[in-house]
């Protein structure tokens, strides 16, 4: 078995902390861990930069970085020749999608087109997301007040800077069909040990369990508008497919140009807890053939606002007659920070007989 995991995220995150406690945890677990550290800062330390004197176009820099990153994954990919016996686990200090959150739309599709080129292989979004089984987004502390660069000098970010590559980095991952974001917490163990629950379910087995809150909630009109201004937005049709044993269904979400198509598996329960027996990116192809020849029982259409909120990630979806407010959490009695100006009506966690009218 290998197992390809990346780990990215904001400025101070404590991505470093994590990557150690990772190793340690999976090497005492029997497994064969191997970490790829971060090419931006390699290359940085080694004084190939995009600022100060001599600088390279941000372009080039970015383009050295995709290369240099799609060369050292080769070399790890192919540890597993070596370690066939062993159950191996790669971590990925950054992935190749990291790219993304520092260019814009045009930039990255040429940065793409050049790295095809050098390689002598189209390389697509869609390809990139592919190499990786899973990918952990550790949200900044700089939402906080624990922001600090002192443990790593290639970065030279302020806290709204900061802040703002942690949307877009997210953002640049969110077609990821496995994309975990791990909340900042007060005690930084509790983010480690939710790092950690993500991975083991992972490796565990086929069947991934999830925990969700789901509020049916009321939003001040001023409270929304601050939410829209500062978050990521999808549109977002989810079909669901005749199953009588689990939840089945086809998701098709579009942020801006880019259109990304789903199939899943579940069993949800009444406490919010889902076991994740498939989830996996389709063609567009795939995802029509399962619309237009499978018994369809229901279809509802939302725009979702992923947002932070207090060092937490909320996935806000809007209907006609209402807003749903949803969480990721690790554990069941994480503690929960409402945002200023949203009442809660009621817990929905079982929300497939109670999803509201469809609306966008």
């Amino acid at each position: 078995m290998i197992k390809k995991i990346v780990l990215t995220g904001g400025p101070c995150a404590g991505k470093t902390t994590v990557l150690s406690c990772i190793a340690n945890d999976l090497t005492k677990l029997g497994y064969k861990v191997f970490v790829c550290s971060e090419s931006a800062t390699e290359l940085i330390n080694g004084g190939v930069r995009c600022f100060g004197e001599k600088a390279l176009e941000k372009i080039d820099f970015q383009k050295l970085i995709m290369l240099y990153q799609w060369q050292k994954e080769e070399v790890y990919n192919d540890l597993f020749n070596y370690y066939k016996d062993d159950s191996v686990v790669i971590i990925y200090d950054r992935g190749l999608m990291d790219n993304k959150a520092y260019i814009n739309e045009r930039e990255f599709n040429d940065v793409l087109s050049w790295l095809s080129n050098k390689i002598g292989i189209n390389v697509t979004e869609d390809d990139i997301l592919q190499r990786y089984d899973m990918v952990i987004h550790l949200v900044t502390s700089a939402y906080g007040n624990n922001y600090t660069l002192e443990n790593n000098s290639a970065r030279t970010e302020d806290v709204k800077s900061a802040i703002e590559l942690d949307r877009k980095t997210m953002e640049a991952w969110m077609n990821h069909s496995n994309l975990k974001v791990i909340n900042a917490e007060e005690d930084f163990k509790v983010k480690v040990n939710n790092v950690l629950d993500s991975i083991h379910n992972l490796l565990s087995s086929s069947i991934r369990k999830r925990r969700q809150i789901k509020y049916q909630i009321d939003i001040e009109d001023k409270i929304l508008e601050s939410i829209k201004s500062r978050c990521i937005i999808s549109d977002i049709e989810q079909i669901y497919l005749k199953n009588d044993t689990l939840e089945e269904r086809i998701r098709k979400v579009k942020r801006g140009n880019d259109v990304s198509y789903y199939y899943t598996k579940q069993v949800k329960k009444e406490n919010g807890e889902s076991y994740v027996i498939l989830n996996k990116s389709v063609t567009e192809e795939e995802y029509n053939i399962l619309k237009n020849n499978c018994e369809i029982v229901d279809i509802i259409t939302k725009r979702r606002y992923l947002f932070i909120y207090d060092k937490q990630a909320f996935r806000l979806d809007e209907y006609s007659n209402g807003y749903i407010l949803e969480l990721d959490v690790g554990k069941e009695e994480t503690k929960v920070i409402i945002p200023e100006g949203i009442v809660i009506e009621k817990n929905i966690c079982n929300c497939n007989k109670k999803r509201l009218t469809p609306s966008i």
